[in-house]
């Protein structure tokens, strides 16, 4: 195989790095979006306690634009996802969980790449309003995630892999409004994340450890739009989601689409009013 002098690897090592960031965090922060938002039934009573499981199907999507590295980014993944919620009051409730995931797909024409994801969201719920008709729910809190990506690149004439290991963090703020129709309730909700942390970065290119190391991840920002509809008889809700990563340096920004089927169990608190 053709070995390119190192000039050609510090620009191949700075576009692989400033391309790929972007899709991590993209894919990184989905995770925690696999049962959207981590709100498990879409109202509460005190002493209500709920656990929503369920699985995710996802697909990122976006464009790197870097000369010959140009191309679409698509990346398919399944996950799993298991939220709790205790309500302590008639309007406050504590909710955490965990998701994990893995996914794979095509970054640009010549790279591939493999990522498993597990995140722990903590966090309180409050609920301002509940009505038969109506229910609005404000969330906040943390999430704390852990990936593994691995992205293979291979232009015909020199072969490169990155490994990354990272773990990031961050604050996340939200809120839902529930429609109750009947049979059904429609759960239209908004989310903000901003994550940060560090990686430990292996690099190596034909065969050889170009760089090996740890390394800061810089804070993400990330915005969700979605729509969970329940149907309230069988406890069963069908959730959609939207995410944007804004565009930056040389990609054209990411978009991250979710489709999650859960159940919910939960155990009635002391008010037994009716929908």
């Amino acid at each position: 195989m053709k070995t390119k002098p190192y000039p050609h690897l510090s620009v191949f090592f700075i576009i692989t790095i400033s391309l790929f960031i972007p899709v991590i965090l993209t894919a990184a922060q989905s995770s925690y979006q696999f049962s959207p938002p981590p709100i498990p039934w879409f109202e509460f009573k005190e002493g209500q306690k709920d656990t929503r499981a369920g699985g995710t199907f996802l697909y990122l999507t976006g464009k790197v634009d870097e000369d010959e590295y140009s191309g679409n980014v698509k990346v398919y993944g399944l996950g799993g996802s298991l939220f709790y919620r205790n309500a302590f009051r008639h309007n406050l409730a504590f909710h955490t969980g965990a998701s994990a995931a893995g996914a794979a797909g095509d970054i640009g024409p010549y790279a591939d790449m493999n990522l498993g994801i597990f995140t722990v969201p903590l966090g309180l719920e409050f609920q301002p309003v509940k009505t038969p008709e109506y229910v609005f729910i404000i969330f906040g809190g943390f999430n704390f995630t852990w990936t593994h990506i691995n992205i293979q690149v291979d232009d015909g004439e020199d072969e490169a892999e990155l490994t990354m290991k990272s773990r990031i963090q961050g604050p996340q703020f939200g809120a839902q409004i529930s429609i109750k129709q009947s049979d059904f309730v429609f759960s239209p909700f908004f989310m903000i994340t901003s994550l940060s942390g560090r990686a430990n970065v292996k690099l190596e290119y034909n065969d050889s450890t170009i760089f090996s190391g740890s390394t800061s991840v810089p804070s993400t920002t990330a915005r969700f739009y979605g729509l969970d509809i329940t149907y309230v008889p069988m406890s069963i809700t069908l959730s959609s989601l939207i995410q944007q990563l804004s565009s930056s340096g040389n990609n054209k920004g990411f978009r991250t689409y979710v489709v999650s089927l859960t159940y919910n169990f939960h155990t009635p608190g002391k008010d037994q009013g009716s929908l």
